[in-house]
């Protein structure tokens, strides 16, 4: 891809009018160039056409003849047609400068990449001021892979013409390849002071937005993209950057807004609104925090993604005892669902009210899922005790003392399962592991279990 601009006219001791284009080319990566300050039009406005640049043409000098048919060529990219004219200017002139510009644009796009050096290092020798022959051949070096080369040129076309951001801009893209990210900022800058045009300095802020990320000053690149945010013609993109860039900072406060901005978009992902949310939550704006959090559930195309958003917003909402909330959002997602963990959490919800049925149910279903949810045997045991269903409790709670050995309060219920059920023998060593255990942690329990025991152990001597 080659972006063209016009070069203005300048009168030289050539007697050929400098009525032709400087092209530069596109350097691998994302060069596009604008226009310069100085040539009027966008970067994608078209070259001159044929009778602008025959009217350029002197009609008493007979070898711009040649040089206004090369040119013609040139524009309908017609590049071998335009290097036999040019070469005929040549023979006619050998130290037209303008024809071996001509030559040398024509020849790059053929392909004749050596040619064109040699023809703009001719023209260079014709006139050494011709500082648009520099850039193209720094821009040429750079696409062969030599950047130490191409800076040699642009710093003489800086020299040349130190009105002009582009030199120091292109300065600026070697020095940021070679990562010398100190001289790429300076280039930058000198860039930015040259071009007054808003497309132009946006294209050289985007350019510092690298060099400050790859120095981590993320508030140096975000004053960037701000200063650029006028005449952004994505302002979309600039959105999503000045928020990336404050969340790196920490800054949600400020990321915020323009996250909101992006999310208002009907094309808004999930993964926005998610962020918003949970971003919300943080900042304990609970009530929109989980209004973003549902948007994001119901956009979210995903089914495992969408399984574990929903029992965040869940443990969320029994966070803030929101219990009806929590349990209708459990229920919602039950079709289909084989996370035990739903399961249990419905469970828990309904035998934290009371509700003994539903929750022997749902503990049930999720032990199926998962044979070693500790807590699933805990709670179904607990549901076994309150209804005084001993004889069923016992089994679970033995589970639950296999996976979990050290809690002192299993023994202490185991204890009481066997001392209801008449085994007064089998409860003495659940009680004794549950007073060594719990170390007189829980003063009631310990102090009826040591009671207990004195009765216990007669009865068992006396037998």
């Amino acid at each position: 891809m080659a972006t063209c601009v016009q070069v203005r006219r300048r009168r030289s001791l050539l007697p050929a009018p400098r009525a032709l284009l400087l092209c530069l080319w596109a350097i691998p990566g994302t060069w596009a160039f604008p226009a310069d300050s100085g040539a009027g039009g966008p970067a994608s406005d078209p070259p001159v056409s044929g009778a602008a640049a025959a009217e350029a043409i002197e009609p008493e000098e007979a070898e711009l003849d040649y040089l206004g048919l090369a040119e013609g060529h040139r524009q309908a990219e017609e590049y071998l047609q335009a290097i036999s004219a040019y070469q005929l200017a040549l023979i006619e002139d050998p130290h037209n400068s303008m024809a071996w510009f001509g030559l040398g644009l024509s020849q790059y796009e053929a392909g004749q990449v050596q040619e064109a050096i040699g023809s703009y290092k001719e023209a260079l020798k014709n006139d050494p001021e011709l500082w648009e022959a520099e850039m193209n051949l720094g821009v040429i070096w750079f696409n062969r892979k030599n950047p130490g080369q191409a800076l040699v040129h642009f710093e003489r076309a800086q020299a040349l013409s130190p009105e002009s951001w582009r030199p120091f801009f292109l300065a600026g893209e070697v020095h940021r390849l070679r990562d010398d990210l100190a001289e790429a900022e300076t280039s930058y800058k000198r860039a930015l002071d040259l071009t007054p045009a808003g497309d132009e300095r946006a294209l050289i802020r985007a350019a510092l937005v690298s060099v400050y990320l790859g120095k981590k000053d993320y508030a140096g690149a975000a004053r960037q993209v701000m200063a650029s945010r006028p005449h952004a013609t994505d302002l979309e993109a600039s959105d999503r950057q000045l928020a990336a860039l404050y969340l790196e900072m920490g800054q949600e406060g400020k990321a915020l807004p323009y996250l909101e901005r992006l999310a208002a978009a009907p094309s808004a992902g999930p993964e926005l609104h998610e962020t918003i949310g949970w971003m919300r939550v943080d900042r304990e704006d609970y009530d929109r925090g989980i209004r973003s959090l549902e948007i994001a559930l119901e956009r979210q195309p995903d089914p495992e993604r969408r399984e574990k958003l929903s029992l965040q917003i869940v443990k969320l909402h029994i966070r803030l005892e929101q219990f009806d909330e929590a349990a209708a959002l459990l229920e919602k997602g039950l079709p289909g669902s084989v996370n035990p963990e739903r399961y249990f959490l419905l469970g828990s919800l309904h035998l934290q009210a009371g509700r003994l049925e539903p929750a022997g149910k749902r503990l049930a279903q999720a032990l199926h899922l998962d044979a070693d949810c500790a807590q699933c045997y805990n709670k179904l045991a607990a549901i076994f005790l309150k209804q005084e269903d001993f004889g069923r409790a016992i089994p679970l709670l033995d589970r639950y003392r296999e996976l979990q050995p050290e809690e002192a309060m299993t023994y202490f219920y185991l204890g009481v399962a066997y001392d209801r059920l008449g085994h007064y023998r089998k409860a003495i060593p659940p009680y004794e592991k549950f007073l060594e255990l719990d170390q007189g942690r829980h003063d009631r329990e310990s102090f009826q279990v040591r009671q207990r025991l004195k009765g216990l152990k007669k009865r068992a001597g006396r037998r």
